[in-house]
């Protein structure tokens, strides 16, 4: 997600197949799978409730590793595929935790074209899916994403259970993102909606959020509209803001700061109590 497509969504939103083309910048295939970070996985292809065939990748928490008692979703942003996600799957994955990531419809080897409605069933089919498998390992359940998958992660906690919820550099709504473009009507020309900051108020377990001040996609003040909201309806919500953090890099830039956070955060959701 940049500038230029925000500028294009504000201005012809309500042709859809137009924003759909600005909006997503799906890549086809996989350069790479976890095998290549010596992460041991499977392939689990998934059906959601229209039909489409989405993959996803299942890496069980190895044996070696000390357990923290989750099992992460993860969902992506708007362009690459889940391969360019790898690096984090595998920090939180030495960390103990179990990871099935997701791929969206229209991207890497999924079928479909993604929209609003199309990623809320894929992440459906996602959290179906780490249930089963975290009901097996005994392991609690934890939605994370990171800018629009960060958006897709806020709408399924809302509407579904979970345990936790992390999001990264996530806007508040698309409608927000169009009107700081300083457009005209822009918020009433988007075609889409992803409203997290409407939608956090629903989530019934415990939020971690994570934003760089210097974020030159989504406005920081965003982030801490997402965490007020979150703390208005009374949710247990930890904020890590991340000095001179930028969009795509807060994770890597926070450094021991972001490690340590979401190493703690993890551990006491996967105790009996959770964090609170």
């Amino acid at each position: 997600m940049v500038a230029l497509v925000v500028l294009g969504l504000s201005v012809i939103g309500p042709f859809r197949w137009m924003t759909d083309a600005l909006l997503f910048h799906p890549e086809a295939g996989q350069d790479r799978d976890p095998s290549a970070l010596g992460i041991p996985f499977v392939e689990r292809p998934l059906v959601t409730e229209d039909g489409v065939a989405i993959q996803s990748w299942w890496m069980p928490r190895a044996e070696s590793a000390p357990r923290l008692g989750v099992t992460i979703v993860t969902f992506h942003g708007n362009g690459g595929t889940m391969s360019g996600r790898l690096e984090w799957c595998a920090l939180v994955h030495r960390m103990g935790a179990s990871v099935l990531a997701v791929e969206d419809r229209g991207y890497g080897n999924s079928e479909g074209t993604p929209s609003e409605e199309g990623l809320a069933l894929d992440a459906r089919a996602g959290l179906l899916e780490a249930r089963r498998l975290a009901a097996e390992l005994g392991e609690r359940v934890v939605v994370h994403g990171r800018s629009l998958g960060g958006a897709v992660a806020i709408g399924l906690a809302a509407s579904e259970e979970v345990d936790g919820l992390i999001a990264e550099s996530t806007f508040t709504s698309l409608g927000d993102m169009a009107a700081g473009t300083g457009i005209p009507l822009a918020r009433q020309l988007v075609a889409y909606d992803f409203d997290s900051e409407q939608k956090i108020g629903s989530v019934g377990a415990p939020v971690l959020l994570v934003h760089g001040d210097a974020d030159e996609v989504v406005p920081y003040v965003m982030g801490e509209r997402l965490r007020d909201a979150a703390q208005t309806a009374g949710l247990a919500v930890s904020f890590l803001s991340v000095p001179a953090g930028e969009h795509n890099s807060t994770w890597t830039q926070a450094g021991d700061a972001y490690l340590s956070l979401l190493e703690s955060w993890l551990r006491e959701l996967g105790s009996s109590d959770g964090p609170g």
